[in-house]
């Protein structure tokens, strides 16, 4: 696909962003980066400044490699032959100038944002739709998987984002749900898409080392749902919540999640914690249904109870029909309490792995397991290094509070000297085994347990790799904790 210079300005104008040229306007434009070593003859070059590298200072290797134009917020000097689109903010015209460019793009679009819960919605609300007719995108990457590349990060860039849809809707596939996270929407990467209907799981204490304040944390949230909503979209949120009332103020069209005992819920739920996993009971147009869902946690009721919000809102019908023949191993969220070994004798208790990193995913993940676990409560977590440091006590507080045995272990110290991060999360938790090497802390875990105990890996999810410097090296808590087990128990 190729486009001129003149028809990138006319995408950007028409959404009200304006616009100063330099050199023609009829050059061809046929790739879009925002990366100089990917930039061949005839792309644009976005400069985007960054918290550790600008854009801006590559945009004359960009030319040496032949760019066709621009995209910038600093006009550069000395510039020939190129043409040059100066705009205020280069990272939201790279948002619409790639919706444009790859499209057309799946006819319905949802976004769900908040600190935990974005990856279960997402792919619950895609499952509801049907693996043929909808595409999630967002920590998991693109799924279904094959369609298209798709970086494992929560909200990719501008450019991922949309070549992805694209090659969503050139499969027939019409409905696409994105995770929205706080960065991307701060940083301009979904400016390019208008959702027809949002929702909001929760909101808690994480990337304060990016956000100065939780107020910026939540105001970057907002952004979805004053900014990239369409007019009139419809908020899916749980009526029980603040920020339900602030944005009900900003005249945003609710659709209220609570209690079966609410009168003003448009979607009611409870859930009921079991051995096998969770009754689920919801009512929905005055029909009340009940389902056995193989989900471990009252959370991920919280979760569906999101994502059947928004599949209501994108013309769905027959939901308890439609989520009650999904299979079981179809239906758990990869990395989110996710069993992955069970103790050989009965009652066979399990062995789950869960993504939970913020102290508020990891209280809420043990208080949630609690119901599903008659014997002892053992948890193995960590803190990633470069990350907000105050919440590392934070951390310890939760397990020392909810967990029985706690075994803290190295997750991700990048930089950092692991030794101290632990020793700031043993602050709170001064009773927990201090264990830095991950695989030995999971096989302490396992042999801690007896038959009735559920054992929680907790801090990497689907995560494939322990990041140690610059280096990620390969470590899946899944495949370790198998392998544990099947040295301790053989099977």
């Amino acid at each position: 696909m190729t486009f001129p210079v003149s028809t990138l300005i006319q995408w950007l104008t028409e959404v009200g962003i304006e616009v100063s040229v330099t050199g023609a306007t009829d050059t061809p434009v046929s790739s879009l980066t925002f990366d100089s070593r990917a930039v061949t003859k005839g792309a644009l070059f976005a400069a985007l400044p960054g918290s550790r590298v600008d854009g801006h200072d590559y945009i004359e290797k960009a030319c040496q490699a032949e760019a066709s134009a621009i995209l910038a917020q600093r006009m550069p000097a000395n510039l020939s032959g190129v043409s040059v689109i100066q705009v205020s903010d280069s990272a939201r015209a790279l948002a619409v100038i790639a919706a444009k460019f790859f499209g057309p793009l799946p006819a319905c679009l949802q976004a769900v944002t908040g600190t935990n819960g974005k990856t279960s919605v997402a792919h619950f609300v895609r499952l509801l739709h049907g693996e043929d007719q909808a595409v999630s995108i967002g920590t998991l990457g693109m799924i279904p998987a094959g369609l298209f590349d798709m970086p494992y990060l929560t909200s990719p860039d501008q450019i991922a984002v949309a070549k992805g849809l694209a090659a969503a809707a050139q499969q027939g596939r019409d409905f696409a749900v994105i995770e929205a996270s706080s960065h991307g929407l701060d940083q301009g990467r979904l400016d390019g898409l208008t959702f027809d209907a949002a929702a909001f799981t929760n909101l808690s204490r994480d990337h304060l080392d990016y956000h100065a304040t939780m107020e910026d944390y939540w105001l970057a949230k907002r952004r979805l749902f004053t900014d990239r909503l369409k007019s009139g979209g419809p908020v899916v949120i749980d009526e029980r919540i603040s920020q339900a009332a602030e944005l009900s103020g900003l005249g945003l069209d609710l659709f209220r999640l609570g209690s079966l005992e609410s009168n003003t819920a448009d979607l009611a739920y409870s859930a009921e914690p079991r051995p096998s996993g969770l009754g689920f009971t919801f009512r929905l147009n005055r029909q009340t249904h009940t389902l056995d869902l193989p989900l471990f946690g009252t959370f991920q009721a919280e979760n569906i109870a999101v994502a059947l919000g928004l599949a209501h809102l994108s013309g769905l019908d027959d939901l308890a029909e439609r989520l009650s023949v999904i299979p079981a191993k179809t239906l758990g969220v990869p990395g989110r309490m996710m069993p992955v070994v069970s103790h050989p004798s009965p009652p066979h208790g399990r062995v789950l792995v869960d993504y939970a990193h913020t102290p508020d995913a990891l209280a809420t993940v043990l208080q949630a397991a609690r119901p599903h676990c008659r014997g002892k409560l053992i948890v193995a977590f960590g803190a990633g290094g470069d990350r907000d440091p105050g919440k590392r006590i934070l951390m310890g507080k939760a397990a020392a509070e909810f967990a029985d045995l706690a075994i803290i272990t190295d997750d991700n110290p990048r930089s950092e000297n692991p030794a101290p991060i632990r020793a700031a999360i043993r602050q709170a938790a001064p009773d927990a085994m201090d264990i830095g090497d991950r695989r030995k802390a999971i096989e302490t875990g396992l042999s801690a347990m007896e038959p009735d105990d559920l054992f929680i890996i907790a801090g990497k999810g689907h995560e494939t790799g322990q990041i140690v410097g610059d280096t990620t090296l390969p470590f899946d808590d899944s495949e370790e904790a198998q392998r544990a087990a099947q040295r301790l128990w053989g099977k």
